[in-house]
């Protein structure tokens, strides 16, 4: 017994003297065959990330090495080899400056090692940081890569880290989990991250918050001045507030001082604008935007300042976010924010698939980068990465992604949040890798994202690594030849191309043969569950044929859908797109997908395809003469679809509120000539009439109120016409009431890829205006009675499509019992 505790004493020595080695040679040896001289030394201040901090690096390290150090207060430190975590007596004696906040710093001295940073999240990450210069990842919630180290030798090390951001959030479901948020290094709100992390950058609310700032249920109706003008009335319906109303901005001070008490971990209260338009329009808003450059976020910024700076008196600790979003994306020339606002920037219309600078796109988003960051230091970048109308499209942006987040970085912003699939459940496209990527990228924007692709790939499919980077690459493929991507785009997107359809299929099919766990089976499971989502879309065109409207082959656009829905449950995944539960929008997809009858009018110029079951709507319009159909043929992955696109007539209560629901059926058809009725549940009762009249269909509606009480009601009669998707060169025609003659392409570098407007008064067309699309080529004519139409609202978009959508408005009335509106339009195709 004596000679092998001798024994094991000169091990001992030996390892001690191995030690001592090693750190006149300016190295640490941590471990070596399974043994450690060292321990991890905790102060007795250790805050609850310290303590997991130690309790991480310690589990870590015995599952790379073999070796379990043990946890020691400082008391027991002594002069024995030891890896210090955190700020204390140790780094104190050895006169080490310790950084606050969420950096860190990486500290040799003698036989110590020195981790430690800002007790919140500092040190923590300053453990993970050391980790992943020994090579651990954490890719997904359930797979890592934690290299085995028999030997674990530290060179000298004098460093500090700190995050590139100080706010990073990747929005997926995928991202929330504790561990893998805490590993990687990000800090939102949407993370699960609890007091044992630090905590995380806490929202109250999150966003959009006008509407429950100052209520229109509350005050509407004894004050209607707190809300926006809108065309000369108040308006409770997609309102905004009245910024430059004193009480407006007393309520909302007295509201957000509430929303502290309730929520006194949220470090940043949002006051932002609705997700909608419907600014003010009374004289001291629009003062104020002229004032700030005739933009729309004057009065805001204005507003929020002064919010900012009252709760600044009673909670110095707490900031004010609001948003650069939609209409307020300009910056205002006057105005500045406060040292307590953060300025949200959103690149909502931007083309995700190409580096911004790169892309004539995004020319706009780009000046208004460079704009707010001439005006603050304290901008936060609002950034899209899925496609919400679609979860599960391929959504190949890790390019623009690895080039704009170190662009961001280069421009002065200080936080980004990536929104990608906002349900719970997550099992939008690639999330998982598109989380860590952006993890990455979001703690260092130099990080070598190609290598980070291999190794995720690598640690996540083994032996199928390779070909499901080729998969990767072909998905990119059409992008990198100049196709533009949204985050709003429908089944037909053009980066989808029929040979990422098929070569992809294959390359997952045996990327699957290849695969050796059943991990990584299921995750390329769920790839091929992306191209199939699409195929079976697109099997659900509808078409015109032999008088029924359906598509080409029913049954098997039923069953691929059905397989497609089955898998997608069995995957637990609950939206197909945003906002809409997956049993609704399966309801609403197989509700309509049947034939429906088509009644048709044709002359020698034109042919008119009607489906009246489908809102009356004129699902074709032919040209003769050219063969070419006038009208946009809307996409299977639209809602309401195929209840959608063409020429149609919808009634409202008024210009703000959505349609009211109506149905349609047919009265009587000929060859020149097709009457249908409607009626909603309020006791309106529709009728159109649609003729013939050479090249030209005209609608002339009606809508009378059979109810006994008075009905608030307007009409719209729309179109919507598209050319060339490829093209971006939809363009409009027309001469104001005032004189004005108005044409010319939609879109130019240098704008959005999308807009529209409500056009009144003198601005109004002249009785008749042209959408126009040279790639098509297309021509469409819309003619009405001014004496009938107050109002006109024009929307186009190049985002993905190529396409325009003119419609013509009756005044808003309350209709009396048994009285009539109506509306003659004409629509010629030239």
């Amino acid at each position: 017994m004596r000679s092998v505790k001798i024994g094991r004493v000169k091990t001992a020595c030996l390892l001690l003297l191995s030690l001592v080695t090693a750190n006149a040679a300016g190295e640490l040896v941590l471990a070596d065959g399974g043994r450690s001289a060292y321990s991890i030394c905790l102060s007795s201040q250790a805050s609850p990330s310290e303590k997991r901090a130690a309790g991480e690096l310690q589990s870590f390290l015995a599952q790379m090495t073999g070796a379990q150090l043990p946890i020691i207060g400082e008391q027991a430190a002594g002069t024995r080899p030891v890896i210090a975590v955190g700020e204390g007596a140790l780094t104190r004696a050895l006169k080490i400056t310790v950084p606050q906040g969420e950096s860190y710093v990486l500290r040799t001295a003698g036989n110590r090692l020195v981790i430690a940073g800002g007790r919140e999240r500092g040190t923590m990450y300053g453990v993970y940081g050391f980790l992943d210069k020994l090579g651990c990842r954490w890719f997904t919630r359930d797979i890592s890569r934690i290299p085995k180290r028999p030997r674990l030798v530290t060179g000298e090390l004098n460093e500090t880290g700190a995050p590139a951001f100080e706010y990073r959030e990747p929005y997926f479901a995928e991202a929330r989990e504790k561990n893998w948020a805490a590993r990687n290094r990000v800090n939102g709100a949407s993370q699960e991250l609890d007091e044992s992390t630090g905590g995380k950058v806490s929202y109250y609310p999150f966003v959009h918050s006008f509407a429950a700032l100052v209520p229109v249920e509350k005050y509407f109706k004894h004050h209607p001045e707190y809300f926006s003008l809108i065309e000369g009335k108040r308006r409770s319906e997609r309102t905004q507030l009245c910024l430059t109303n004193p009480a407006v901005l007393r309520i909302a001070v007295a509201q957000v001082r509430e929303w502290i008490r309730q929520h006194p971990e949220a470090k940043i209260i949002s006051v932002s604008q609705n997700d909608w338009t419907g600014w003010c329009e009374c004289d001291n808003c629009m003062r104020v935007e002229r004032e700030e450059g005739g933009v729309h976020s004057g009065p805001i910024l204005r507003f929020v300042n002064a919010l900012a700076a009252e709760i600044e008196k009673t909670n110095p600790d707490k900031l004010i976010d609001t948003l650069a979003y939609w209409y307020t994306e300009d910056p205002p020339t006057q105005t500045r924010p406060r040292p307590n606002v953060r300025i949200r920037l959103c690149p909502i219309g931007a083309c995700e698939a190409h580096p911004y600078e790169q892309c004539e796109r995004n020319a706009y988003f780009m000046k208004h980068l460079r704009d707010w960051s001439k005006i603050t230091n304290q901008l936060y970048i609002w950034h899209y990465n899925t496609n919400f109308s679609n979860y599960l499209m391929p959504f190949p942006d890790y390019d623009e992604l690895a080039a704009d987040i170190p662009m961001y970085k280069r421009y002065g912003v200080v936080g980004i949040f990536l929104e990608g699939a906002t349900n719970s459940a997550g099992g939008a496209e690639d999330a998982e890798m598109r989380s860590y990527i952006m993890s990455r990228l979001l703690w260092n924007p130099r990080t070598n994202v190609s290598r980070d692709i291999d190794e995720y790939l690598d640690a996540v499919y083994g032996p199928a690594a390779r070909t499901m980077r080729a998969y990767h690459e072909l998905r990119h493929k059409a992008v990198r030849e100049g196709v533009h991507m949204y985050i709003f785009q429908h089944g037909r997107a053009l980066h989808v191309t029929p040979e990422l359809l098929t070569d992809g299929h294959a390359l997952l099919e045996k990327a699957g043969r290849q695969a050796v766990t059943e991990a990584a089976r299921r995750r390329i499971r769920h790839f091929l569950l992306t191209l199939d989502y699409i195929d079976a879309a697109r099997s659900r065109q509808f078409v015109v044929n032999n008088g029924q409207f359906a598509p080409v082959d029913l049954e098997r656009a039923k069953q691929l859908f059905a397989s497609v829905v089955t898998r997608t449950r069995e995957f637990g995944i609950t939206e197909f797109r945003e906002g809409k539960p997956l049993d609704d929008q399966v309801k609403d997809v197989e509700s309509h997908l049947r034939p429906y009858r088509i009644v048709t009018m044709e002359n020698d110029r034109v042919r008119a395809d009607i489906a009246p079951e489908l809102s009356g709507r004129v699902v074709r319009l032919i040209n003769k003469r050219t063969g070419r159909d006038a009208l946009r043929a809307p996409d299977p992955t639209e809602l309401g679809y195929p209840d959608s696109g063409g020429i149609w007539l919808s009634v409202f209560p008024n210009y703000f509120h959505s349609a009211l629901p109506a149905r349609w059926n047919l009265v009587s058809s000929g060859p020149a000539e097709v009457v249908m009725e409607g009626s909603t549940a309020g006791g309106l009762r529709l009728k159109q009439q649609l003729r013939l009249n050479g090249s030209e269909l005209e609608a002339i509606s009606v809508v009378e109120n059979t109810a006994a009480a008075a009905v608030a009601v307007t009409a719209q009669s729309r179109v919507e016409v598209a050319g060339d998707p490829s093209q971006a060169d939809v363009a409009i025609e027309y001469q104001t009431k005032s004189g004005t003659r108005k044409s010319g392409a939609l879109f130019h570098p240098g704008i959005p890829s999308a807009g529209g407007q409500p056009i009144v008064g003198g601005e109004l067309p002249d009785g008749e205006w042209t959408a126009v699309s040279p790639s098509a080529p297309l021509r469409l004519v819309n003619r009405f009675d001014p004496a009938e139409v107050p109002r006109c609202t024009w929307n186009w978009s190049v985002s993905g499509e190529n396409r325009l959508g003119l419609g013509v408005w009756t005044p808003e009335k309350n209709l009396a019992s048994g009285e009539k509106l109506t509306l003659h339009t004409r629509y010629r195709v030239e």
